[in-house]
This record gives C-alpha cells, sequence and structure tokens, in this order.
C-alpha cells in the first residue's frame, strides 16, 4: 500500500495507477494499492481531494473515510472530510457518485452534478476554553445541498482549491480560520470570541497570509 500526504500549507497532484487524477489539500493524506489486478479500486481518504476519476464499468472506485463511503461512476467531485471537523462534505461537479453513510445502515444517496451532500457528525469541541463537549446522536445528520458559486464565477467554491484560490462565501470566521490554518500552516487564535460567528465572503489567489 502507498500514501501521499500533504503538510499543512502545502498541496499536491498526482495519478494514480489506473491513471485517475487527485489533486490534495493541505493537511491530508492518501492510501492506495497498485489497482492492476484489483477488481475493485479502493482508496482511504483523510482530509480533502478533488478526483478526476477515469471510467471503469468493470472495476468500481470506491473512496473511504471515516464517516462515509463514497462509489463512483467515472466523475470530477471533491471530498473534504477532515478529522476533528463537525462536517464531511461530498461535492459532485460532473458525472456521478453514491455516497454510503456509515452508521445510516441501508441507505445511499445518489448525488447529481452541482450538489453536495453534507454530513453532521458528532465531534467535541475542543476550541473552547471549557471542557469538550459534544452533542450526541444516534445517526449522523445528512442534508443534500446545491454547490456555492460566487456572482460571474463558473468554478465551484467547493473546488476552488484546486485552483489555487482561496474562496467563501458567506461563511462563519470560525470555518473561514480553519481553511487558513491548512492554508497558510499557521495557527489562528480567537481572542474576541463574538466574531467567531461574523459571516465572510472573499476570493484570493496567491495572497500572503498579511
Amino acid at each position: 500500500q502507498k500514501e501521499i500526504t500533504t503538510e499543512n500549507g502545502t498541496k499536491t497532484f498526482f495519478k494514480l495507477p489506473d491513471g485517475s487524477s487527485v489533486w490534495l489539500n493541505a493537511g491530508s493524506s492518501l492510501k492506495y494499492t497498485s489497482m492492476d489486478a484489483a477488481v475493485v479500486r479502493e482508496v482511504d481518504l483523510t482530509g480533502e481531494a478533488f478526483f478526476d476519476v477515469v471510467k471503469d464499468a468493470k472495476r468500481p472506485f470506491i473512496i473511504h473515510t471515516k464517516s462515509v463511503d463514497i462509489k463512483v461512476h467515472g466523475t470530477q467531485f471533491n471530498v473534504k472530510a477532515y478529522p476533528g471537523e463537525k462536517t464531511v462534505e461530498t461535492s459532485l461537479i460532473r458525472g456521478s457518485v453514491e455516497v454510503l453513510v456509515k452508521n445510516r445502515p441501508g441507505e445511499s444517496y445518489l448525488l447529481k452534478p452541482n450538489q453536495k451532500l453534507v454530513v453532521l457528525l458528532d465531534v467535541p469541541d475542543t476550541k473552547t476554553e471549557a471542557a469538550p463537549t459534544t452533542v450526541h446522536r444516534n445517526t449522523p445528520v445528512v442534508s443534500l445541498k446545491n454547490l456555492t458559486y460566487q456572482q460571474g464565477d463558473t468554478t465551484a467554491v467547493e473546488a476552488s482549491w484546486v485552483q489555487n484560490r482561496l474562496v467563501f462565501e458567506d461563511e462563519p470566521f470560525s470555518e473561514v480560520a480553519l481553511k487558513m490554518e491548512r492554508w497558510f500552516d499557521v495557527e489562528i487564535e480567537f481572542r474576541r470570541k463574538n466574531v467567531k460567528e461574523e459571516l465572510l465572503r472573499g476570493s484570493f489567489e496567491n495572497e500572503s497570509l498579511e
């Protein structure tokens, strides 16, 4: 088994043995086998990656994350599954993917282009000064949404990082800060907690942190 990893502040592009293309975002890892004689093409993702999968009807392509499994039918899509974050997102650009949510047996979600599936998880809030707290649910909460586009932009916000653009549209400052921490390899501390839920929008390309 091979593993590709990225540190915070870095991204990488590579091709899998079957010819599929992968863009791996900061602070992420992808494990895979040679795929040469495999009946099923399988990879394990931690973090975020954009995939352009070569279609092969005889050999399904499956992405495993901690919370969801994604069956691919030759397509372009983004998967965001960072440890410790409260959501896992699968964003479909074109083609077709089927998402199976762990702890929701028997359920699967077939996405159409420009849709994303958001899975809300049980994750302790480690950023609070008090003891970590978790709201426990028997099963993850699942919602189907449309991809986000900024006015005049043809690239979805969810996949803009592949073009080396840091983009957010009406996102809480707390979530933007997580993106910036990985993007610039820094740690961000909120001295005024009341600004964490401020909604921000912006688009930056090759900008320094300053």
